[in-house]
């Protein structure tokens, strides 16, 4: 596996390689582990689940990794997109918010295809319709998920239930709002459902 491109380790993860998935993780882990650190509020070292997150995100949507053409500068996306919201949520620390936010912005936003603000409008409208009518245990999940910021494994210990439930059913509930989304004619590419914060 270490001597496999990244094309080809997503590939292999496309068809449930979980050892590609591995093999894909540590190679990225210690290069942004770093990257990240930078960017910690409050002396609390967030860095190793910012990218526990981004990777699940790649598990959930493994599926769709064709869509990726630069897994490196993908990730960057994810990873910048993450440290922004958590450094907002734990953290009145507008200095490094401005700091990551225009690094963001300077790298990362020209070459998103990005819908328009009333698409923007509709597509949350489905997900929050789509969400009212998932089973209750798969949208507790999701919420903890996407808008609790919680990890698998937090949330497993929360609802007393194992990692492995919590990542099917994550992928569940993604897989029926992407379903969703379909249904209503929205071709939503894998960077507009990062930047939107639903996978």
């Amino acid at each position: 596996m270490k001597n496999l491109e990244d094309a080809e380790l997503l590939f292999a993860i496309s068809n449930g390689n979980e050892q590609a998935f591995t093999e894909l993780y540590h190679r990225y882990f210690s290069r942004f582990h770093s990257f990240l650190k930078k960017f910690n509020s409050q002396g609390k070292d967030h860095s190793s689940d910012i990218l526990q997150e981004a990777f699940l995100r790649v598990w959930l949507n493994r599926d769709r990794l064709g869509e990726i053409q630069n897994f490196e500068a993908w990730l960057f996306k994810v990873l910048s997109t993450e440290s922004l919201t958590l450094l907002r949520k734990e953290a009145h620390q507008k200095t490094k918010v401005d700091r990551l936010k225009s690094l963001y912005d300077t790298n990362e936003l020209s070459d998103i295809d990005q819908p328009r603000f009333m698409e923007l409008y509709e597509i949350k409208e489905i997900v929050k319709d789509t969400l009212i009518k998932m089973p209750e245990k798969r949208r507790e999940i999701y919420l903890l998920s996407r808008e609790h910021g919680l990890t698998a494994n937090e949330i497993a210990q929360q609802l007393n239930i194992s990692p492995n439930t919590v990542y099917n059913t994550l992928t569940s509930a993604l897989k029926e709002i992407r379903q969703s989304l379909a249904d209503q004619n929205f071709q939503i590419t894998l960077s507009i459902l990062v930047l939107l914060k639903i996978i």
